[in-house]
């Protein structure tokens, strides 16, 4: 009965063993998905931006080709 026991118990640990490292494993992986969502997030504000300003400037010149005034197209679409 005792070394029945024993063995249990040493079977119970080395499964307690396995569940922590798996726990590591996960809580590692959940940290690196989370930074690469932080950095993807960056190149994806940037390239939003950089995109906003494209447009901006294209609606400007479009309003300049039709006639308006530069500074009043800038005015117009709140640049300055």
């Amino acid at each position: 009965m005792m070394y029945g026991e024993v063995g249990r118990l040493a079977d119970e640990s080395l499964r307690l063993g396995l569940r922590q490292a798996e726990n590591a494993v996960l809580l590692v992986l959940a940290a690196q998905y989370a930074w690469a969502d932080l950095w993807f997030e960056g190149y994806r504000a940037a390239g939003t931006a950089l995109s906003t300003e494209l447009d901006q400037r294209a609606r400007t010149r479009r309003l300049i080709r039709r006639g308006v005034a530069p500074s009043v197209a800038a005015q117009e679409l709140h640049i300055v």
